[in-house]
């Protein structure tokens, strides 16, 4: 715990979730300037997650270590100050985090940012987070690209205009496929840690592990076979082996369905949110989507929540909440991995004191 150079009975709460088993170019800094920056005390969570504590033991570590911090940190300050009543005001928590950390940081902040409670997550800052396991397939020589509606990988589709034939032109590559530079968080690197970390499929397919899917469907069905596709690489391997296009054609799905959230009557209200993604990283895409998909719930309910305040209604009148997307997500695209040094552990802190100072004004 790192507490706040100049503490008051509202200063805020900020949750940080470790990086976790994955590599990085640099180790993580001290909490030190980030407590200093953001005049909050910072609570940095570790979890249990390795070959003999799969998921979803960091989940409930996750969880267990955020109901610590509300009854000792967020109601025993209020209780110190005489605050009894659930509806009087008490320090603002915001969740931050990096790589798997940000994963479970997207977790705990999108299910525990309710309007009325306690210790209701209101802002959320990521650095390159793992948000849609189900999202990773091997790259392999030959297939460029993922299969596009329905057809095999590595194939093309034709059609037929004015008795002349067509290539279907192929989308662009992505993060995924084409990073901009090759990096020690590579696409081999990420599917042998989710051997490693996940023992069945069905773990890595729940939206508590892959936070993207509180928002849409999983890029990927759950393999039919007790071998997942991922198990193609071996851990000694320099690179990637040669796989069949049908076989990355039957693990990855040609469309996915949005879900609407947080759910009608939930009470949920999405916290303001910063999404720092790295142009280099494989993950870059997945950061980015999370925060369109943030900014659309954002749009969708003006700001209040599905079903914020009891009864009330999660529909927005006719233009009402346009643009409170972009206003409240916001997406930061930097140099490298996108990870945080001291210097953007201070941006971290800063944001988030400007943000839940606003959100205290009710700007």
């Amino acid at each position: 715990i790192h507490h706040p150079p100049r503490p008051s009975a509202l200063s805020p709460i900020l949750i940080h979730l470790p990086r976790g088993p994955l590599p990085s170019p640099h180790p993580p800094p001290s909490l030190a300037p980030l407590a200093l920056s953001a005049n909050a005390t910072v609570v940095s969570l570790g979890y249990r997650l390795s070959s003999s504590a799969q998921y979803p033991t960091p989940i409930h570590d996750v969880a267990a270590g955020y109901d610590w911090v509300v009854k000792h940190l967020v109601r025993g300050s209020a209780a110190h100050n005489g605050w009894q009543s659930p509806s009087t005001r008490s320090a603002p928590v915001a969740v931050c985090g990096e790589l798997i950390g940000g994963s479970l940081a997207a977790m705990l902040a999108l299910t525990e940012c309710y309007a009325h409670k306690h210790g209701g997550v209101r802002a959320l800052v990521l650095g390159a987070p793992v948000v849609d396991w189900t999202a990773m397939y091997p790259v392999v020589a030959g297939i460029s690209t993922p299969p596009e509606d329905g057809g095999p990988a590595g194939s093309s589709s034709t059609k037929s205009t004015h008795s002349r034939t067509r290539k279907k032109k192929p989308p662009p590559p992505d993060s995924w496929r084409a990073p901009a530079s090759p990096s020690l968080l590579s696409t081999a690197t990420l599917l042998q840690a989710r051997d490693t970390l996940f023992a069945k499929p069905e773990h890595y397919h729940d939206p508590f592990a892959s936070p993207l899917l509180f928002f849409r469907g999983a890029s990927s069905d759950i393999p039919a076979t007790e071998t997942p596709l991922f198990n193609h690489f071996p851990r000694s391997a320099p690179s990637t082996p040669p796989l069949a296009p049908a076989a990355v054609a039957a693990f990855l799905k040609p469309r996915r369905a949005y879900l609407r959230y947080p759910p009608l009557g939930s009470g949920l209200v999405l916290p303001r949110a910063r999404i720092d993604v790295g142009e280099a990283s494989v993950l870059r895409d997945q950061g980015v989507e999370l925060a369109e998909a943030v900014g659309r719930s954002w749009a969708l309910y003006g700001g209040r929540g599905a079903g914020r305040g009891r009864g009330g209604s999660a529909e927005r009148g006719d233009g009402e909440g346009e643009g409170e997307g972009e206003e409240n997500v916001e997406v930061r695209e930097v140099e490298g991995e996108g990870l945080w040094g001291e210097e953007e552990l201070v941006g971290v802190g800063r944001w988030v004191a400007e943000t839940l100072g606003a959100s205290a004004r009710g700007d």
